[in-house]
């Protein structure tokens, strides 16, 4: 940005908003543009002092113009606005790399098809316990421009529209998780979003660490190729973290750290982001004690794979942000047979196939919910009992859901197995976001407790 330019941000929101109050809280002259007419985040950019410029033209047109665009990440990379700007000259970047342009401060960058906010939360809380000053943020809340400071290290959970907008990035570690299906809507091939997740990778060197997963094929391949010191963890077999199945232990560097029964989060894909947290934990000099002490004492987040509680023998499991094949194809291996699978909302190209070899014999019926409901039913009828669930009011479908699930399995499998909300799609046609979407499983699910324990005397069992 030249001396007296503006820096122009292209969208408001979270990122944008908190982009423009760093800045101007910093002195610089901000211009702004957002779609939406009113709002609070405009009239907090408006508050701060920052011009809202119409159009393109007109942020072109400013005196001096400007030279650098933080573009939301909401905003497509390809967008004609940003395709305009980039071929005035003006660099478009995100606010991840505006950020650390501006904050030396020591980085991990953590992305993956699932769980990378898990596991940003994880190493976040591990290093807060040993002692170490540390913030998370990014795609995770808050944003990074809202939290970051020099003296902390900054933790960024990224997402691929992140890193698409991200030259230059070089955490000090980073970690890649794994490599499945998702924004398809968005990025138009799996290719195109994997070359958008290889941007955590492509400026790392020999001064970096990358802790990465062996077990996904894809991502094996890419760290055979990186030139960054290589932590690799696995559930198959022997490497710096691995999981010994036959004990039942997690190890780190040839000796054995925690059992994976002391963990509070359940399933192998947990296991994996533990040993992920615990490779990225001692990469940042934390001791192997409080390592282990950090994986033990993480109750995960909420919105992700939860048992609600159990009506009898029926559990309820709440899995809000399992919006990938890779993430419900987790969540279903986690959850003891039969399984209530609901499933729907905004579909972002997921394919309901990818999954049939989980859904034969495992799931007893799938449930389909908001947009996509019915072409997930009836993909999933290929490979069991399916079911579409039209109520178009969000809390009337899982209310429905709900109690669909419980009477199947207390009917025709004795009262056991799991109702399991795994979504496969976003929650913007029926909630807010993914989160009120488990707010409303969650009292869907007391709301039958109370009915079912004062009609049928079952005890309903809250989890803790």
């Amino acid at each position: 940005m030249s001396p007296g330019a503006p820096l122009l941000v292209y969208g408001l929101g979270r990122s944008g908003g908190a982009v423009v109050t760093r800045a101007r809280r910093g002195g610089a002259p901000v211009l702004f543009i957002e779609a939406r007419p009113t709002g609070p985040d405009v009239d907090a950019a408006l508050a701060e002092g920052a011009v809202r410029a119409p159009d393109v033209d007109a942020a072109l047109r400013h005196d001096p113009p400007p030279r650098t665009c933080v573009a939301a990440p909401g905003v497509r990379i390809d967008h004609p606005d940003l395709v305009a700007l980039r071929a005035a000259g003006v660099e478009t970047i995100g606010e991840v790399v505006w950020v650390l342009r501006g904050t030396p401060a020591r980085t991990v960058g953590v992305t993956g098809t699932a769980g990378k906010g898990t596991v940003t939360r994880w190493i976040t809380d591990g290093l807060l316990a040993a002692g170490v000053d540390a913030v998370a943020g990014g795609n995770i809340v808050p944003a990074l421009a809202a939290v970051a400071r020099p003296e902390a290290t900054l933790v960024i959970e990224l997402s691929s529209f992140q890193l698409e907008r991200a030259p230059g990035l070089r955490p000090d570690v980073a970690v890649l998780l794994n490599l499945g299906v998702d924004h398809l809507d968005r990025h138009g091939t799996v290719a195109a979003y994997h070359e958008a997740k290889r941007g955590l990778l492509r400026e790392l060197g020999p001064q970096q660490t990358l802790v990465g997963n062996a077990d996904d094929p894809l991502v094996a391949a890419w760290l055979a190729t990186s030139p960054a010191r290589l932590r690799r963890y696995s559930l198959e077999g022997p490497a710096d973290a691995w999981c010994d199945r036959a004990t039942g232990r997690l190890w780190l560097d040839g000796e054995p750290l925690i059992a994976r029964r002391d963990l509070r989060v359940v399933g192998e894909h947990q296991h994996a982001n533990a040993m992920a947290v615990a490779l990225a934990l001692a990469a940042l000099g934390v001791a192997r004690p409080a390592i282990a002490a950090a994986l033990a004492a993480f109750g995960g987040l909420p919105g992700r794979y939860a048992e609600v509680g159990r009506l009898g023998r029926v559990r309820f499991i709440e899995d809000s942000i399992a919006t990938r094949p890779l993430a419900v194809a987790a969540a279903l291996r986690a959850t003891e047979p039969p399984v209530v699978w609901i499933a729907g909302g905004v579909d972002k190209g997921a394919d309901v196939d990818e999954l049939g070899p989980l859904l034969r014999g495992r799931v007893a019926l799938t449930l389909g919910v908001g947009a996509s409901g019915p072409a997930y039913a009836e993909a999933a009828a290929r490979y069991g009992p399916a079911e579409v669930v039209a109520e178009a009011d969000g809390r009337a479908a899982l209310r429905a859901a709900v109690h669909r699930g419980y009477r199947l399995l207390r009917d025709r499998h004795g009262g056991r197995g799991a109702v399991l909300l795994a979504p496969l799609a976003a929650s913007f046609d029926q909630y807010r976001d993914y989160a009120e979407r488990a707010s409303v499983f969650r009292e869907a699910v007391a709301e039958l407790a109370r009915d079912v324990a004062l009609a049928e005397g079952v005890t309903w069992t809250p989890s803790s």
